[in-house]
């Protein structure tokens, strides 16, 4: 599995605006400490705006003193805030009223973060997101490089390219668990909703964005988080794709109403992405089987090259509707999915009702089978 570079601790990566402080009697929180050694007489306060699209907005400048000593009261509703230092460091907070937080190292390597518990349950759920990334996706594609750099046979790291996808699939289960598990109605559980996932998961995510609407009720937060809860509800099993409508590789507009038949596979992919080419193989065994008794392929390619899109096409035989604006992530189609990873697909009826979300090699195989052999 293939996953969209989203680091929001890195403030290069962000878009930045700059909206100033307002003004209250008394402050919503507390932010000082002492980092030696900093090279700028100012660390820049930034609150983080919008997750799927990368986008912060810088609040403030603090001031530091010849000591490295800083501090400053705000008056700003909670939320995640990131706090970067010399232009190098970038460290996350997640800040809710009533925090004194405080900063202290003796490098900007060497930070300590104490006063506020949100923030230890953020900096708890990344550190167990990497272990979890590393230990059944990375160690996976650690082998791929093994045995493709003693050019074993195709078909044994096929096998593995299909366990780095479902081990992605367990890696998001895990990241679920930790939420409903830990983290409570905490305002951490932001970030983490970008990898939620839907299906049984529904229940759980609506009854935990239900208490947070109750605890944070005016919040920006509450919004997003019920954005993302109605995109899951949305996209799960028994929601409707509404159509769509991409140029294919002559620049023509192709729409999924017009090419959709009896079952449509709707395949999120890239050429960059070695699941995704693995796959092909499989797909076009399934379009050979089944187009002529009403299965369609309407593929929707996140590429941001337009010759590496064509040539993958052309070298993976995809023949069936293949798409793109050649935007990447930032596809209209993709931000309004939530596609965050690829591959990803939905199989859809006639209708456009979803059957089935993220099924893949012989469970993909399976499903269509089971499809066809019925009727």
């Amino acid at each position: 599995m293939q996953n969209h570079p989203r680091n929001f601790f890195i403030l290069a990566f962000f878009t930045i605006l700059f909206i100033g402080c307002s003004s209250e009697k008394e402050p919503f929180f507390t932010v000082e400490g002492n980092v030696a050694n900093l090279k700028e007489n100012f660390i820049v306060l930034s609150v983080i705006d919008d997750i799927q699209n990368n986008t912060a907005i810088i609040v403030d400048t603090l001031k530091v003193n010849g000591k490295g000593e800083f501090k400053s009261d705000y008056f700003l509703e909670p939320n995640i805030y990131a706090l970067t230092f010399d232009g190098e460091k970038t460290i996350n907070l997640a800040i809710d009223k009533g925090r004194n937080i405080a900063i202290n190292g003796s490098t900007i390597e060497d930070l300590k973060i104490s006063g506020s518990v949100d923030t230890d349950l953020l900096n708890a759920y990344e550190a167990f997101r990497n272990e979890s990334l590393d230990r059944l996706v990375k160690s996976v594609r650690n082998k791929i490089k093994v045995l493709q750099q003693e050019n074993a046979n195709e078909d044994e790291i096929a096998k593995l390219r299909e366990l780095e996808v479902e081990n992605y699939k367990k890696h998001l289960n895990e990241l679920m668990n930790f939420v409903k598990e830990k983290m409570g109605t905490s305002i951490a559980i932001y970030p983490t909703s970008i990898r939620w996932t839907g299906g049984e998961n529904l229940p759980f995510l609506q009854e935990l964005v239900g208490k947070f609407e109750e605890k944070y009720q005016t919040s920006k937060i509450t919004e997003k988080l019920k954005s993302r809860l109605k995109l899951l509800e949305k996209t799960s099993v028994g929601g409707t794709i509404s159509n769509i409508e991409m140029p294919n590789s002559f620049n023509e507009m192709i729409s999924l109403n017009n090419i959709q038949k009896k079952y449509t596979l709707i395949d999120f992919w890239a050429s960059w992405c070695p699941p995704c080419r693995t796959e092909s193989k499989l797909l076009n065994s399934l379009y050979a089987a089944y187009n002529d008794n009403g299965f369609e392929i309407y593929g929707i390619s996140l590429d941001s090259n337009r010759e590496k899109w064509l040539n993958a096409i052309e070298k993976d035989n995809r023949i069936w509707t293949e798409v793109s604006t050649v935007e990447g992530f930032k596809t209209t189609v993709s931000i309004d999915y939530g596609i965050t990873a690829l591959p990803t697909n939905f199989l859809i009826d006639a209708s456009g009702k979803i059957i089935a979300v993220n099924i893949h090699g012989k469970e993909l195989k399976e499903k269509i089978d089971e499809l066809f052999i019925e009727n």
